[in-house]
């Protein structure tokens, strides 16, 4: 995802290059130079990614195929923390028309994490980072991830204030939750919450974006939380069309420094500009396991999110590529 994170948060896509992409770098004047990033160096053979010799294949045989980026917000309060992953969504980029998919996989969703055994999804990150993190998801669901953004709760805050924040709308029941998370997050920052006071279509900075994104008990769980969180992500990415060329000396200062990657900053800002140049105006979203493929289990006392993993990921691919692998 360049662009955004998490939580926002974040943001997140793709490492391809497209012509209208590059159009637009090309006709940038950057007063203000590409600030550094944190950029993770990953394993990129095969083996290493979880990458199989069936999604090689499809990779190689399809004539457009999607380009498929990890966007992970991890939860932790501090750096030094491994934390598991509170976001775990696959973006995919349609490289010809700048159309974007967002999945969410939900992170209870029991898998099988190499030199672990049967886990929950987000504990990937915790255990090995980004390169367990990608391997477990390409593994379990035949993907061919080979990039990924990361943010925490605190740098996806400050990528959504870089941005002015951003438009949600809060339904009242929500509302209690969302002050109790901020209050929460303004306990570790010792920087004093706004809570927000009434419902509706509301302006939300970025740590009142990352609050609303943490809500669970109002709705379905777990499964709305991801909604919320792609609710969020779609409002970013809405919100740097608008701002158009102008999103790029704040992209390079405000969002890039709060970001940890595995890409470079010449594909990030690709990223940014297939945003945009997109035709679409829409961003497909879906979550999975889906309800119907999934049941709650508790296993040694554990709660998890169990799903025939090949039924799952026939209906990932079903989104991602149109039809089933």
């Amino acid at each position: 995802m360049k662009t955004i994170a998490l939580t926002i948060f974040l943001l997140s896509i793709g490492l391809f290059q497209l012509k209208a992409q590059d159009s637009t770098r090309n006709n940038l004047d950057f007063t203000v130079p590409p600030a550094a990033k944190k950029v993770a160096q990953l394993n990129r053979s095969d083996a290493a990614l979880g990458i199989s010799a069936k999604a090689r294949a499809r990779q190689k045989n399809t004539a457009n195929p999607a380009v498929n980026l990890a966007l992970f917000a991890v939860d932790r309060r501090t750096e030094a923390e491994a934390g598991n992953s509170d976001v775990v969504m696959v973006i995919s980029i349609d490289q010809l028309s700048g159309k974007i998919k967002m999945s969410s996989i939900m992170r209870d969703t029991y898998v099988n994490i190499e030199g672990n055994g049967m886990n929950k999804l987000n504990a990937a990150f915790a255990i090995g980072g980004p390169q367990l993190a990608i391997k477990t998801i390409n593994q379990n669901f035949d993907l061919d991830i080979r990039d990924y953004i990361n943010v925490d709760f605190y740098g996806a805050a400050k990528i959504v204030d870089a941005l002015g924040g951003v438009p949600i709308p809060v339904k009242a029941e929500e509302l209690p939750y969302l002050n109790t998370y901020l209050n929460e997050l303004s306990i570790y920052d010792k920087i004093p919450a706004i809570p927000l006071s009434q419902s509706g279509l509301q302006k939300l900075s970025g740590k009142q974006a990352v609050a609303y994104s943490r809500i669970r008990a109002v709705g379905h769980g777990d499964a709305q939380r991801t909604e919320r969180q792609r609710l969020v992500l779609i409002a970013i990415f809405d919100k740097m069309k608008v701002l158009g060329k102008e999103i790029f000396p704040v992209f390079a200062t405000e969002v890039l420094p709060n970001l940890e990657t595995s890409m470079n900053n010449l594909t990030l800002f690709s990223f940014a500009g297939s945003i945009l140049n997109s035709k679409n105006k829409t961003i497909e979203q879906a979550r999975f396991p889906l309800d119907k493929e999934s049941v709650g289990k508790r296993i040694d006392n554990i709660w998890y999110l169990t799903t025939d993993l090949k039924t799952t990921t026939n209906s990932l691919h079903q989104f991602i590529y149109g039809n089933k692998h």
